[in-house]
């Protein structure tokens, strides 16, 4: 059964700048919020605290994470970072999943409580390390009144405090009562980074043991009295609306309780999952289509394709005037470039917990927003936003899919219509895998031209597809950057560049898929550097090189990518490398793929990383996330496909979207560069640099290149 208060925060609206220190458990109890100015910019709010640090009087610590734990690490990485300025010692640290709380809200999303966009670690780093130094400096003070010296004498160490010329000792514990009575030095002294123990060093995650051993709480693993199960049925065709029902016979099977309206369609509640989901099979439901049942794959890709030659939105920046440059340029080159609709598919389908009753709303959720699942919580059942709590769990993967609000708010619909008790809404694989949030679908076009020597002088670059901001509601004057964008170009020395947009709507819902835009413009970039390279007849690496001039970080990043990987070195026949670069997230990756293609079947041998993030708070974990990364990205590179027929999604689980397994993986070599450069984000940037890596290797083995993806069939049909 999940423990509610292990996750719970102290009041936000209750606790008083002298009174937000509580001695609960004989404990010290720290920690503060941020609040958005009118720039948008975070800034101090010492009026509102809520709980980061806990100090137990037995020396044990207790650190709450913000971020949502979605496999990427925070839960070891974030809280590393309160118990490096604090001095704790590590292996007596605890760490606990954030509620939902606004004290918890990232700076680098305007105060908001969301993880995503790979900034837990960028956007939490400075709020973290002055929480862990307040902390430790309350505790100095406390021990230096004791013993009646001046704090500026003592250190901290390993989770206690030392005066070295008398040779004393005392534990955190020991002092956290008194602490828990000073005012917070509003400006602690930071450490030195030369000082660091923890940041920057390998640690074992704090969650690995509870994911070993079971005791981990994932959303599915929530268990309370008298819990009840929903399962879906909902139209099978996107925008698809319920027309009628039959009831009667389907509250007449065994277990059902009710049957509730939720977004979408209808769920079956009953004492069981089972018992909910055949009901919701065998429940007789008409469903009005809306007319979407017209569009396919076919349609949606000649609506794609027709936007190329359309009038399109320049993305800002340009340089120069690439049209007449390329019209003046001695070879020119032109090719389109085409990426399919993608599922998240994480392991983990969607499940929630609710429970309503008339006062109070209780969510128990994976979620990756949890500001505004509190908030539509608070609209669906007409209660004040302080009377919704929500708890976090583990989630079994995110990848921008948990971003979304639908079952969430489905959760709290369900639970309406069993108010008194809580109720698990599950998702079945198929439920899943018919109703994400998906990658759009998107074409680009991309004609560049060379000078007489060879070098690269103009890129006009278009896409064409979804928006996925105009889908959510929140269209901009420029266009829709988590669609379009220059992916690589603008890192590299091209002296016309221009990137428009041509948006095309359809009936798919479309969303964050892992990466983002670069998931597609780091394929449409990156195969045409390739291919413009051996249309300079120049070493596709070399010619990056040339184009990198003015920037040594991304030159170091290529060059240990290239050095690592043997480029250039002799290679079996029918085996090919290709290259790859791309800046992403505020961090610079570049990958070398090595495949072999025998009788019409691709393999990927080997895959070798070069990772600039700057400081790297944990490098184990960041090879861990690059290694992910690729796994993730190979997986919708080689095989990733949702195509649509009269309306509704044909893949339904893993026999037809398939997964990259253990006998196919590469062996992955990650090398990191990292040092005093800013932080960049981790968990992304991986995944959109190895498409382009691996079909810039097949074109190295076969003189074809693949400008479609997936890419196991392409490969299929030059067999």
């Amino acid at each position: 059964m999940i423990d509610h208060g292990k996750a719970n925060a102290v009041n936000a609206d209750k606790v008083s700048r002298r009174g937000f220190v509580a001695a609960a458990a004989a404990g010290l109890v720290l920690g503060f919020s941020f609040s958005p100015n009118r720039s948008g910019a975070a800034v101090n709010s010492f009026g509102k605290f809520n709980g980061y640090v806990t100090v137990a009087s037995d020396g044990s610590v207790s650190i709450v994470v913000p971020g949502a734990e979605l496999g990427q690490g925070v839960y070891t990485s974030l809280p590393k970072i309160i118990a490096e300025e604090m001095d704790a010692d590590w292996d007596s640290v605890t760490v606990q999943l954030a509620t939902g709380d606004p004290a918890y809200g990232n700076p680098n999303k305007q105060g908001r409580q969301t993880t995503g966009n790979s900034d837990a670690v960028i956007g939490y780093y400075d709020v973290l390390r002055k929480t862990g130094a307040q902390v430790r400096g309350m505790l100095v003070s406390a021990a230096a009144k004791r013993w009646q010296v001046q704090a500026g004498e003592c250190r901290t160490e390993s989770g206690a405090v030392y005066h070295d010329e008398t040779s004393r000792k005392i534990g955190f514990g020991e002092v956290a009562d008194a602490a828990a009575e000073l005012d917070i030095p509003e400006d602690p002294p930071l450490k030195d980074p030369k000082e660091f123990k923890l940041i920057g060093v390998s640690v074992l995650r704090k969650d690995t043991p509870m994911k070993v051993d079971g005791t981990a709480v994932f959303a599915a693993d929530v268990d309370l009295p008298g819990k009840l199960y929903a399962a879906l049925r909902t139209s099978p065709i996107f925008g698809g609306e319920v027309v009628s029902y039959e009831a009667e016979t389907t509250l007449g099977r065994p277990g059902v309780v009710a049957i509730a309206e939720v977004d979408g369609g209808l769920a079956v509640i009953a004492e069981t999952f089972w018992q909910a989901k055949i009901a919701a099979d065998g429940l007789n439901v008409e469903f009005d289509a809306k007319g979407n049942d017209t569009w396919s794959s076919d349609r949606i890709t000649r609506q794609l394709y027709k936007g190329l030659d359309e009038e399109a939105k320049p993305f800002p920046r340009a340089r120069g005037d690439a049209p007449k440059a390329i019209d003046d340029a001695s070879k020119v080159l032109e090719v389109d470039y085409e990426t399919p609709f993608l599922a998240h598919a994480c392991m983990e389908p969607m499940v929630a917990t609710a429970l309503v009753t008339e006062d109070s709303c209780t969510l128990w959720a994976p979620q990756q927003q949890q500001f505004l699942a509190r908030q539509q919580a608070a609209q669906i059942t007409g209660l004040p936003i302080e009377n919704v709590t929500l708890y976090g769990t583990f989630a079994g993967g995110g990848f921008g899919r948990k971003w979304e609000m639908d079952y969430t708010n489905q959760v709290t619909q369900v639970a309406m219509a069993v108010k008194g008790r809580p109720v698990s809404l599950i998702w079945t694989r198929e439920e899943d895998m018919q109703h994400d949030y998906y990658r759009p679908a998107v074409v680009g076009r991309t004609r560049a031209g060379l000078d007489a020597d060879g070098n690269l002088t103009a890129v006009h670059a278009r896409i064409s597809g979804q928006s996925i901001l105009d889908f959510q509601n929140r269209s901009l004057p420029i266009p829709d950057p988590t669609v379009a964008g220059p992916g690589t170009f603008s890192s590299y020395a091209i002296p016309n560049l221009l990137v428009d947009y041509v948006e095309k709507p359809n009936h798919v819902p479309v969303g964050f898929w892992r990466s983002v835009s670069l998931s597609h413009l780091g394929f449409f970039t990156e195969s045409a550097i390739d291919e413009l390279a051996y249309f300079a007849e120049r070493d596709p690496y070399e010619f990056r090189r040339s184009l990198l001039k003015e920037n040594p970080r991304s030159i170091a990043v290529l060059d240990l990518a290239a050095e690592k990987a043997g480029w250039g070195r002799s290679l079996p026949p029918d085996h090919g490398m290709g290259i790859a670069f791309s800046p992403g997230f505020g961090s610079l990756l570049a990958e070398v793929a090595e495949v072999s293609i025998k009788d019409g079947e691709i393999k990927v041998e080997r895959v070798t990383c070069a990772y600039d993030c700057g400081l790297a708070v944990d490098p184990d974990n960041v090879v861990a996330q690059m290694e992910s990364g690729v796994v993730y990205g190979l997986t919708a590179a080689l095989y990733g496909e949702i195509t649509l027929e009269k309306g509704a999604v044909v893949q339904s689980n893993f026999h037809d979207y398939e997964m990259v397994t253990m006998a196919d993986m590469p062996a992955i070599d990650v090398h990191l560069m990292s040092g005093d450069k800013p932080l960049g984000g981790v968990g992304e940037a991986a995944t959109a640099v190895i498409a382009p890596a691996v079909t810039n290797a097949v074109f190295s083995a076969t003189g074809q290149r693949i400008r479609k993806l997936p890419i196991r069939s392409a490969v299929r049909d030059m067999a």
